[in-house]
């Protein structure tokens, strides 16, 4: 691939770092210094980073505006709540003003000297550059069900030859971002939005480390949910399956059916109600959850009619800097 002039006036290309805080008062001196020394240290781009502050119980917006008044490079964002991390990146990306975006949570997990390695391969013309764990300091079963999450979406959800990975810790040119501020869905993973926009994609392999400030509020449960939304928002397998288990259980049904009419005719009828409840409960057991499916669809279907704001913003560091 051809390099891309990135920049029209030949100035310094602006990058936008997009960081989500939640109650990570601890770990942010720690990553301002990192940034401070690692990235803004760059001569042939210009650094900024944004924190999305996502209604931290504890003092992190404190923290931002602190580390914000002691170097403008940093601008930090107050969201009015916990809307989640997913709702905290769009909320970054639809203010970044940079040639290319780029996100980075702020534990320290991800590396960066990868995003230096992401800027370069944005400078050979890629549109977005996806990081990808080879290594990670991680319990088993978190890095066992991420990499089955990771086949079913590649197998079922996500476009064909995409380049993805599951996490948010990636680049994008300034037309990614555009294109994905064109999604206003409540149920996202920015990730699957960022792959479903297509463009050229490329890939950086890093080695993850294991958290040196707070604890990840990342459980199981929000793994669960970030699989549940991604298959219901981009695959058409859950639909399919029902499908596919109503044409089953239908034509098990006839057969039985058929079955009990002949021992019927022929006087043989079978005795006792066990196999007939048992058929029964496994077939209506079958059609709730069926049922339940439609539902999830239904009420995501509202969820979009009604067209609630995705977010709200209650503070800014540059209006506080501006009142001063």
């Amino acid at each position: 691939m051809h390099p891309k002039k990135r920049t029209k006036d030949g100035r310094p290309a602006r990058i936008t770092i997009i960081t989500p805080v939640y109650n990570e008062s601890a770990g942010l001196a720690a990553y301002a210094e990192a940034v401070q020394n690692t990235l803004f240290s760059l001569k042939d781009y210009e650094i900024r980073v944004l924190f999305v502050e996502d209604g931290s119980l504890d003092d992190s917006w404190a923290r931002i505006q602190e580390i914000c008044r002691q170097d403008s490079r940093f601008t930090g964002v107050r969201l009015s709540r916990n809307f989640g991390s997913h709702i905290a990146l769009s909320a970054g990306i639809d203010l970044a003003d940079g040639d290319a975006v780029v996100t980075l949570a702020c534990d320290l997990q991800d590396p960066l000297e990868a995003v230096l390695q992401f800027l370069e391969k944005w400078r050979e013309g890629y549109d977005i550059v996806w990081g990808k764990r080879q290594t990670r300091q991680d319990a088993k079963w978190r890095i066992k069900t991420s990499n089955f999450f990771h086949y079913l979406l590649k197998r079922y959800a996500m476009p064909q030859h995409s380049r993805f990975t599951t996490g948010s810790f990636l680049l994008m040119d300034r037309k990614v971002a555009d294109s994905f501020r064109h999604f206003r869905e409540n149920n996202r993973i920015t990730f699957a939005l960022v792959a479903w926009t297509g463009f050229d994609q490329a890939v950086v392999h890093y080695d993850r480390t294991s958290r040196s400030h707070g604890v990840s509020s990342w459980n199981f449960s929000k793994m669960m949910k970030a699989m549940y939304d991604s298959f219901i928002g981009f695959s058409i397998l859950p639909v399919r399956l029902i499908t596919i288990s109503g044409v089953f259980f239908f034509m098990l049904s006839v057969a039985v059916t058929a079955y009990l009419s002949f021992s019927w005719f022929f006087g043989r009828p079978v005795p006792g109600w066990t196999s007939l409840m048992a058929t029964l409960s496994m077939l209506f057991g079958l059609l709730f959850l069926m049922l339940s499916i439609i539902g999830e669809y239904l009420h995501r279907i509202y969820s979009e009619v009604v067209s609630r704001p995705l977010y709200f913003i209650s503070a800014r560091t540059i209006d506080d800097e501006d009142e001063v």
